[in-house]
């Protein structure tokens, strides 16, 4: 039998209770909760095309296990761990408090579990004066008993403490009895050791025919998880980071609490997560459409074709614009600039005030809707046709960036119009324009972005952030670059940056 499973392996969350510490490195505490973490790293294993299968967490997922409120943070963080419906478990760390709660919120009693063709060992193991760990003597046996049981299954042991290799440090990482565990790993044949406990993290690697790993701490900047990736009895380990090592990112395009089309984005949180994932800026870059019209008016597009709806919102005071304006440029700065996103009018104007047009970083023009065109039984022939019109169009106008290029194709169920490439790139080379690199319910092509690339068209970075989970996500995107043939030294010349 063919054996395959991605595992998401998280540890030492340090999550702290309402009112309580927690151990979120300190400057990102306020906007990087366990919660958000746990969703941050499902989110980047499935922009990497990973079907998560198994996810494991390594113990201690509170700080303060013992105090009252933990169980409902526990409860919390175990109903977060499910909601990617995959298989969970979890072992008790020495924070965590009462080991049975542990099992009974995770569906993960100690003891061996089978999925995916595999056996994955839970230990509970006990910690003394000191933090000192040992396993039990029945803990030591249990490895032996199920290779026996169940031969037909590979074997895998969770447990909270390290076990390989040594620790130099006065604090008993290591568990007391380490030495009689990895000889009963040995003799049962184990494929893989997975623990957490030592925050920095150790590198898989094989001791007696033992795979043996050590998962980083998800609380502590760069805020690190592991993948794994079992084939048979090939193991692959990939650590992530959720913290960007590259310098010099700044996201084009995250949205505010003023979006209509928002989930839980909020300007102060998008500040506050960009930096605490090591971006060095963020732009506020707001729907003008959402701005003047109510919801309903909004979303119906009338305005694209009326021009006298504009007026009408002008006339009444602008509708949410003047207030967004002094929302947003209180916020503006040296880390935060200011965007806005606007349309074409089927006029080909900007919807757009005179009186607004001033006093943004700069805008970014999209296409989103083109009303000539049928929603319900649009043609491929002419939906081109109107898409490169309205380009031309939208580029005439002083936009700074083209958002998520060709994305309407995949949102009006068309196909990807690859040969309208290079013709779309020389008219942002021809403008000036930059182009974005998109992965907000879509993906910008790696092959227009080397089209952009060939023509000397900028690239700009875009989470189009509607939820919290996107925002500082720029993973995505350095891969679709990368995808292009674009290296890290090679950024500081192709991406746009607002002055």
């Amino acid at each position: 039998m063919r054996r395959f499973l991605d595992i998401l392996v998280l540890a030492d969350l340090h999550a702290a209770y309402p009112g309580g510490m927690g151990r979120v490195t300190p400057d990102a505490a306020p906007y990087l909760g366990a919660p958000l973490l746990i969703r941050k790293a499902v989110n980047r294993l499935r922009h990497e095309g990973v079907d998560i299968g198994l996810i494991i967490v390594l113990g201690d997922l509170v700080e303060e296990g013992g105090a009252p409120a933990a169980e409902a943070t526990l409860a919390e963080l175990a109903a977060e761990l499910k909601k990617p419906g995959a298989p969970v478990l979890a072992v008790p760390g020495n924070h965590d408090g009462d080991p049975a709660r542990m099992a009974r919120l995770c569906d993960s009693p100690p003891g061996l579990h089978a999925i995916g063709g595999y056996g994955f060992l839970v230990f509970h193991d006990a910690w003394g004066e000191g933090d000192a760990c040992t396993r039990s003597v029945a803990g030591l046996a249990l490895p032996a008993a199920v290779a026996a049981a169940r031969p037909d299954l590979p074997l895998v042991a969770l447990q909270h403490n390290p076990l390989h290799p040594p620790i130099e440090d006065a604090y008993p990482y290591i568990p007391l009895n380490g030495e009689a565990i990895r000889a009963g790993y040995r003799d049962a044949r184990l494929l893989l050791s997975l623990s957490g406990h030592y925050h920095a993290g150790q590198a898989a690697h094989a001791l007696d025919g033992v795979a043996y790993c050590t998962a980083p701490a998800l609380c502590e900047t760069p805020f690190r998880f592991a993948h794994v990736r079992l084939r048979d009895r090939e193991v692959k380990v990939t650590f992530h980071a959720l913290r960007t090592d590259v310098a010099g990112l700044v996201d084009v395009h995250c949205h505010t609490e003023y979006a209509y089309c928002r989930s839980s984005v909020a300007a102060d949180l998008d500040i506050g997560i960009s930096r605490a994932l090591g971006l060095s800026g963020v732009c506020l870059t707001e729907h003008a459409f959402q701005l003047y019209f109510p919801n309903d008016e909004a979303w119906s597009w009338r305005w694209q074709s009326d021009p006298g709806l504009l007026a009408k919102a002008r006339r009444e005071g602008g509708g949410r614009m003047p207030e967004y304006r002094r929302f947003a440029f209180a916020r503006r700065g040296e880390f935060v600039r200011l965007g806005l996103e606007v349309d074409l009018c089927t006029n080909g104007r900007l919807l757009l005030a005179e009186e607004d047009r001033e006093g943004w970083d700069f805008l970014v023009g999209a296409i989103h809707s083109i009303p000539e065109l049928p929603w319900d039984k649009p043609t491929q022939s002419e939906a081109e046709r109107l898409f490169m019109r309205d380009a031309e169009r939208l580029l005439r106008h002083p936009i700074a960036v083209l958002a998520h290029p060709f994305r309407f194709f995949s949102r009006s169920s068309l196909i990807q119009p690859t040969h309208l490439y290079r013709p779309v790139a020389r008219l942002l080379a021809a403008a000036g324009v930059a182009a974005e690199v998109n992965c907000h319910v879509y993906r910008t092509d790696a092959a227009f972005v080397a089209e952009c690339l060939a023509q000397g068209v900028k690239i700009a970075l875009a989470t189009d952030a509607h939820d919290l989970v996107e925002v500082g996500e720029l993973a995505p995107h350095l891969a679709v670059l990368r995808a292009a043939g674009a290296r890290n030294e090679d950024l500081p010349r192709v991406l746009f940056r607002p002055a």
